[in-house]
């Protein structure tokens, strides 16, 4: 006959495999649990960690940006400053030139007798309408004001007046009133000053 065990009884037996498979099985949970708990309070750290960087990442792009609008503007305040400089200074040139015809005019009224009639200037051209007494003052007026300006002159029409005067237009190309706003007025005057 067999003896009996009570430590290996079958219904112990199974009790035990029962009891060690619900510890186990809880065991695990647990350890799955606290696994699982630790790879996402990890996974949150790290995703934390990488927001932090994002936004410090978007602050500096941000912040480049806004530098580089700032630079744009600068340079369009430069650029438009230097378009102001050197349309001043073709101003600045135009007026010279005329202050050079003004002062080549008022020379030849003393010098020869030229009284101005009429200047008239455009963006291509300046045309002087004058009087002299001399028939040998036209030339040398013409080559006087010539040698003066920066484009010579040409006689365009000579004419007798009915006092013995002589009536001359002389014309020359005006490069420098190109692209200088605003161009110069129109002016007539009468004898010389």
């Amino acid at each position: 006959m067999r003896s009996l065990n009570l430590l290996n009884h079958p219904g112990l037996a199974r009790q035990q495999r029962v009891f060690h498979r619900v510890w186990s099985s809880l065991a695990g949970l647990v350890v799955g649990t606290l696994l699982a708990w630790g790879w996402q309070h990890g996974l949150a750290i790290e995703t934390q960690r990488l927001q932090h960087e994002q936004t410090r990442w978007q602050q500096a792009v941000r912040a480049r940006q806004q530098q580089a609008q700032a630079a744009a503007r600068e340079q369009m305040r430069l650029s438009g400053q230097a378009e102001q400089a050197g349309q001043l200074q073709k101003i600045a040139e135009h007026q010279q030139v005329w202050v050079s015809l003004h002062e080549s005019l008022q020379q030849e009224a003393q010098d020869r007798g030229l009284s101005l009639q009429r200047l008239q200037s455009d963006a291509e051209k300046i045309e002087l309408h004058g009087t002299v007494q001399r028939i040998d003052a036209v030339s040398e007026v013409r080559q006087s004001l010539s040698a003066q300006w920066p484009q010579p002159l040409t006689l365009t029409s000579l004419t007798a007046g009915p006092a013995g005067e002589l009536h001359v237009v002389w014309q020359a190309p005006w490069p420098h009133a190109q692209g200088v706003w605003p161009a110069p007025p129109l002016r007539e005057t009468g004898a010389p000053p």
